[in-house]
């Protein structure tokens, strides 16, 4: 850690954006001290003393429940301060803090730091800002704990630390990340071996090393992403002119600073008596306390200084143009806009007339507003245009000018408005191309107000019902162009759809020149600023889609009939939704046809062969799908997996090509199939795995150790001894006893990853996965004491028995995994040449 005669309170980066003058105000009342990696710095509840502002330090924000659980709610370094309560108003704390990385810490008093806040000078908002960046960082906390992987999690977290310490260098414990995660301690543990195996951290002892942060950076989550913007976003806000409304240093330290100044440079003074150096000494302290004053004054001074020079770049870089003119329409006065309008530099404003930039067309109505100006006493507006220069094109502008009191000068605003009046100019156009085009529309097209008064037809509509142009009905009501009847009908539609805010269509039996047609109508409200304000519908006539369309009915409804009695569930797909299944099918997967219908089929298939479906689809939508057959697994409604075999081929559905999917539910056939397949690879009599299944195991872990995936295995094989001899006196039964009373042992030993096998008619061997050759001989110790220790009752006589045991460690250079079998093998001979019922190693 380095010393404390290397810190400083500008390596926080609150307290290094403050302006100097800030920064010395509170330079005196910073006290450094030093934060040891666990310290609490306060507890839910309690009252804040202090504000903390880390430098070197991490300190993290904790939540606690009942109990005793525990979740980071975000860290804190030398990027802001502990003690938001103090910033917010408040007096207590809903949180824990506590040290998560040892160093450094500025702290401030809690009444000074309320003071400095009370006077919204930029500590205040410099904090502020920080509080914003830390609600952010939290409820990010929240989304990423929700919806990301410890993995991500981890990284964002090395990130965010690392962002707060000088270093690459973190020192934090796998119990102690667990406890800011929220996740159990094995979850850090896996997270930190990937991130250690990819090359990215080195961990060691509590000790943790970022190596690549580029590739830290990549495996985070978008939650590290978003918070570290936010964070860099507080400190590039322009630093602004406020005016305070302090008068008077800081009451609580002016008199120790001023004590303190005297100290530094103490005036010489005759040697008096005690009571005249007292006297002295306190006049002295009071000059300088009004010196003090008089500094402030001084600032106060220069503050009203910076604003009159800022409001004055305001009137000079404002985007609009101000002028001043006398009676007779000489500019003597015009900011920096309106110089580049005109095109008039600054000196030379007193030898022009604003008059003689105004375009020769537009002079005289210009002198009539002029003198309306003065006439008024009230302001006038007008546009005028103003003729080209070297600078720019001729221009259009709005001017807004009043008299001053005594009359004798004229203040005008002038806006250039000409892309405004080009816009509209514009607008203008293409409201008459629209006209156009909706009156070429080869349907009827009409919007209404909310009383159901026509505000705008095109003129296939006016032409269908007699009426000589589109104008013509232009306030008029369905009331004057249909029947009663159907009028009201037309109201009634259009008051439901300005009440529901929805768009409606419907299929419409309409009266035309040419006889009754049928009409596809559009209606849809319109609205302004949240307000329904009326309709606009389209009628198109589909006379013959609606009879070919009702002919397609008739005839789809006759094959669903015939697909509905099917003895076998049938499924239409297209473009990944599920258009139709029969009731065969729904029966199936226990879904009502209103749950699945129109939605995606992916979510009824078993997410192991959900990519297996969409294949299908992609194929389907390249046009290449051919009739297959395949196995594919169903989730019905009740979480049940059920196994299907599939036959897909393409079919026309509503005009395109779909999928036609038929399914036959084999689940009792696999059940079937499975126990089979369990019985040839389980030893009936014993019920631990046959010799073949064994042995396939056994290559299996022979190549997760060459993969690194286990870094030790031990390959143990067992004999029973004198198992021959007590056959034949005692009888094959007895021997089986025997089989089955030790596998029963042997059982009752294993771990759940270790996996055990009779490979012949009193031989065994098991696997020990993660195990060295001193823990498998405590095991096969254990094994031996135990079964050498059991005597059971056999035809009236007790019968005992004893196991061999041979040892083996799987070596990642054999070039099989029948050379570590063998080796134990070999170890189990040894064993029997030196009498039986002991343990060899190979």
């Amino acid at each position: 850690m380095p010393q404390e005669s290397t810190q400083s309170p500008k390596q926080n980066r609150i307290l290094a954006a403050l302006t100097p003058n800030d920064y010395a105000r509170l330079q005196d009342d910073l006290e450094c001290v030093s934060m040891k990696l666990g310290q609490v710095l306060f507890e839910s509840g309690d009252n804040v003393a202090y504000a903390y502002f880390p430098t070197t330090c991490i300190v993290s924000l904790m939540f606690t429940t009942r109990k005793g659980a525990s979740a980071e709610l975000a860290i804190t370094g030398n990027d802001g301060l502990v003690g938001i309560p103090l910033v917010l108003g408040g007096n207590t704390t809903t949180h824990r803090a506590v040290i998560q990385s040892d160093g450094i810490a500025y702290r401030l008093k809690m009444e000074v730091m309320r003071w400095e806040l009370d006077q919204g000078g930029e500590l205040q908002h410099l904090c502020l800002r920080y509080t914003q960046a830390l609600m952010t960082q939290m409820a990010q906390s929240v989304v990423c704990n929700r919806h990301h992987t410890v993995d991500q999690q981890l990284c964002r977290w090395l990130l965010l630390s690392l962002d707060r310490l000088p270093g690459n260098q973190l020192n934090m414990t796998q119990e102690l990340i667990g406890n800011m995660l929220g996740v159990r301690r094995e979850a850090v543990t896996e997270a930190a071996g990937k991130l250690q195996a990819a090359g990215l951290i080195q961990y060691s002892r509590g000790h943790i090393s970022i190596l690549d942060r580029t590739g830290l950076e990549e495996r985070a989550c978008e939650c590290y992403a978003v918070v570290k913007s936010e964070y860099d976003r507080l400190f590039q806000f322009p630093l602004a002119i406020r005016i305070k409304n302090r008068v008077r240093p800081n009451p609580e330290t002016m008199r120790r600073r001023a004590e303190a100044r005297l100290l530094q440079s103490p005036p010489d003074i005759l040697q008096t008596s005690w009571d005249n150096m007292r006297l002295v000494h306190e006049l002295q302290v009071h000059q300088i306390e009004l010196e003090m004053h008089n500094e402030e004054l001084r600032l106060a001074y220069n503050e009203a200084d910076a604003l009159i020079e800022r409001y004055a770049d305001i009137y000079d870089f404002a985007p609009v143009s101000y002028f001043t003119l006398d009676r007779q329409g000489v500019i003597i006065d015009m900011n920096l806009a309106g110089s580049i309008l005109l095109s008039i530099k600054g000196s030379q404003k007193g030898r022009y007339r604003f008059a003689s930039r105004i375009a020769p067309e537009d002079l005289v109505d210009f002198n009539a507003f002029f003198e309306q100006v003065f006439r008024a006493k009230d302001k006038t507006a007008g546009e005028f245009v103003l003729s080209a220069n070297d600078h720019r094109p001729e221009a259009i502008v709005k001017i807004e000018a009043v008299p001053d009191e005594d009359g004798n000068e004229c203040r005008m605003v002038v806006i250039d408005v000409s892309q405004a009046r080009q816009a509209q100019k514009t607008l203008q156009e293409r409201e008459q191309y629209l006209r156009a085009v909706i009156d070429n529309f080869p349907f009827f097209v009409w919007l209404k107000d909310a009383q159901s008064s026509f505000l705008a037809v095109n003129a296939p509509f006016s032409a269908n019902y007699g009426w000589p142009s589109a104008d013509a009905l232009i306030g008029k009501t369905d009331f004057d162009i249909t029947t009663r009847e159907l009028a009201e009908f037309y109201r009634e539609e259009d008051r439901a759809v300005l009440e529901s805010g929805q768009t409606k269509t419907l299929v419409e039996l309409i009266n035309t020149s040419d006889g009754e047609r049928w009409f596809e109508v559009y209606k849809s409200p319109i609205h302004l600023e949240g307000q329904a304000i009326g309709t606009v519908g389209f009628a198109r006539d589909i006379t013959e889609r609606y009879t070919a369309e009702q002919a397609l009915k008739n005839s789809e409804k006759r094959y669903r009939s015939l697909i509905e009695k099917m003895p076998l569930s049938v499924a239409i797909q297209q473009d990944g939704v599920l258009k139709y299944i029969n009731s065969r099918g729904l029966d199936l997967i226990g879904y009502p046809a209103s749950e699945c219908i129109g939605q995606s089929f992916l979510p009824l298939v078993h997410e192991a062969d959900r990519q297996w479906v969409t294949d299908i689809h992609k194929v389907h939508a390249l046009g290449e799908l051919d009739n297959s057959s395949a196995e594919v697994r169903l989730v019905n409604m009740a979480g049940r997996v059920i196994d299907c075999l599939i036959h897909v081929s393409s079919v026309e559905w509503e005009g395109r090509v779909a999928v036609l999917a038929i399914l036959e539910d084999i689940t009792a056939k696999k059940l079937i199939d499975a126990e089979l397949h369990r019985l040839a690879c389980i030893d009936p009599l014993t019920e631990l795995a046959s010799r073949q299944h064994f042995l396939d195991h056994m290559e299996q872990a022979f190549s997760r150790l060459k993969r690194g995936i286990d870094r030790e295995v031990v390959v143990v094989r067992l004999d029973l001894d004198q198992f021959q001899t007590t056959t034949e006196s005692l009888g094959g039964l007895a021997g089986d006893a025997l089989l089955r009373l030790f596998s029963a042992q042997l059982r009752d030993e294993l771990r759940k990853v270790d996996f055990a096998g009779r490979i012949d008619s009193e031989k065994f061997a098991v696997l020990l996965p993660e195990t060295n050759l001193f823990a498998a001989k405590v095991f096969a110790e254990r094994l031996r004491e135990k079964v050498a220790g059991t005597t059971i009752i056999m035809a009236g006589q007790p019968v005992s028995s004893t196991i061999s045991i041979g040892l083996a460690a799987m070596n990642v250079d054999d070039a099989s995994a029948d050379h570590a079998l063998l080796r134990a093998e070999q170890a189990l001979a040894h064993a029997h040449e030196a009498g039986g019922n002991r343990t060899a190693e190979a």
